[in-house]
């Protein structure tokens, strides 16, 4: 085999190494992490259909990046506008975290239903009505991680 051969072989072999690799690493992350996925569903045949799947260790790493892009008092801010409640509000994100699953909201009208269940390891929002349905899914870890943020 010449030279060029398996340089060109050896080259191939560690692009695909690093492909796998990737893939694995990022299998592993959705396993560890979660997804957080938005799914919107417009009723007739001219609705929208949108399914938006984003693994929950971006959206970590995009929170452990926000002091680095957000003015210091933003933060501030938001624990300001939360006032008293902002405590109340941290410990009952950690609290979901740890729940068993159940139903913890149920609300409905005679135009929308809005329903926010724990289902193991994530917290299913579904809003219903006339305009259509949007289902949201975020892991409990993630809401933890919010509470540890605004505490």
């Amino acid at each position: 085999m010449r030279t060029a051969a398996k340089v060109l072989l050896i080259g191939a072999l560690a692009l695909g190494l690093i492909v796998m690799g990737s893939g694995v690493l990022l299998a592993a992350s959705v396993v560890r992490t979660g997804m957080v996925t938005v799914k919107v569903h417009e009723p007739g045949p001219e609705g929208s259909r949108i399914y938006v799947p984003v693994p929950a260790l971006l959206v970590h790493a995009g929170m452990s990046l926000m002091p680095m892009v957000m003015e210091d008092d933003v933060w501030e801010e938001i624990r300001t506008d939360l006032g008293e409640w902002g405590p109340v509000a941290a410990e009952v994100l950690r609290a979901v975290e740890d729940a068993p699953d159940t139903v913890l909201v149920e609300v409905q009208n005679d135009h929308e239903t809005v329903r926010i269940v724990k289902d193991g390891r994530s917290l299913e929002i579904r809003v219903e009505g006339e305009d259509g349905t949007v289902d949201i899914s975020v892991p409990a870890s993630l809401l933890g991680r919010i509470a540890r943020e605004i505490a």
